[in-house]
């Protein structure tokens, strides 16, 4: 993929841990639903293999396709990564990349790892039991959907067109405060007013419905398009931009926590990966100390350890 084509992606991880993974029985698992970049996903993960005994099988699929229109496809970058506990650096990763369509709503690897060596439990895959499984998944820009709960239902706003019902309440709110919103458009054609007042209107619902704890990567990039579309239309925003500005200054923030919480994960890691070495050597003290006995023992059977060892002379 070229460098401009990477740059038009926008992207999301899922961490899927699985409990007692030694015990799995079903042929099929499947994780959590899990939405990136305003798409449904989910991992299928085939424990003792899809038709192939030696190896685990791992998938991504399209969760909500029974659902989607007909004629559907959606292109999707995406990686499964098995972690190493014990070693970061250890883990097993696979790159993909494929166009779902309803005859494809799921894509993989049948040989993902072998069996043998996620259960060797020396290699760090498989720790008390628990399997890590991390989904990077990319997606088209241009294919991100704005808003998930825009119902369709238009209703008139000022006389000037028709506007999503669930933005009417939160645009009377602020043009009442700041009328000049509207004085600006009234000049535009109507298909035009539309479209600046349903991009304000999404833009308000989402500052209005987002949490801050819940502003994620996948926040930021939805903020962005809409306040790079609400530009075009030219409306006087110096009452919201300091304030939108400030909520892109928290992803710094967020950029430095997730920085250093993936410090300390490195680091319990490492403690984990050495307390496990320092158990071994324990073990191999031991042994050795006992095999330290028995020699001892077996030497002074020889006689007296203080005598001259002497020759013969015949």
């Amino acid at each position: 993929m070229m460098k401009n084509e990477e740059n038009d992606l926008a992207s999301g991880t899922f961490t899927w841990k699985i409990d007692k993974f030694s015990k799995l029985n079903a042929d099929k698992c499947y994780s959590e639903v899990f939405v990136i970049r305003s798409f449904k996903w989910r991992v299928i993960l085939y424990p003792k293999g899809n038709k192939v005994g030696h190896s685990i099988s791992m998938y991504l699929e399209v969760a909500d396709s029974s659902k989607l229109p007909s004629g559907w496809t959606r292109y999707a970058k995406f990686s499964f990564t098995l972690v190493n506990q014990l070693d970061r650096i250890l883990s097993k990763t696979t790159d993909h990349e494929h166009e779902f369509n309803a005859n494809e709503s799921d894509w993989g690897l049948k040989e993902f790892m072998n069996l043998s060596e996620i259960h060797d439990l020396s290699k760090g895959y498989l720790v008390n039991d628990i399997c890590i499984v991390e989904t990077n998944v990319s997606v088209r820009k241009g294919d991100i959907k704005i808003l998930d709960n825009e119902t369709g239902e238009l209703m008139d706003f000022k006389g000037l067109g028709r506007i999503e019902l669930a933005f009417l309440p939160l645009l009377e709110e602020v043009c009442l405060l700041h009328p000049s919103l509207i004085e600006c458009q009234q000049r535009r054609s109507r298909t035009f007013f539309e479209c600046a007042f349903t991009t304000l209107g999404r833009l308000l619902h989402f500052l209005k419905t987002t949490k801050v704890k819940n502003l994620n990567q996948d926040g930021y990039e939805r903020l962005q398009i809409l306040w790079d579309e609400l530009e075009c239309f030219k409306f006087d925003l110096t009452w919201l931009q300091p304030h939108v500005q400030s909520v892109f200054g928290m992803k710094n923030m967020t950029g430095r926590v997730d920085r250093l919480r993936e410090d300390v994960k490195i680091l319990e890691n490492e403690i984990k990966r050495r307390r496990l070495m320092l158990a071994a050597a324990e073990v191999d003290l031991e042994r050795a100390k006992e095999d330290l006995v028995k020699a001892e023992q077996g030497f002074k059977k020889i006689g007296d350890v203080d005598c001259v060892i002497g020759y013969p002379l015949a």
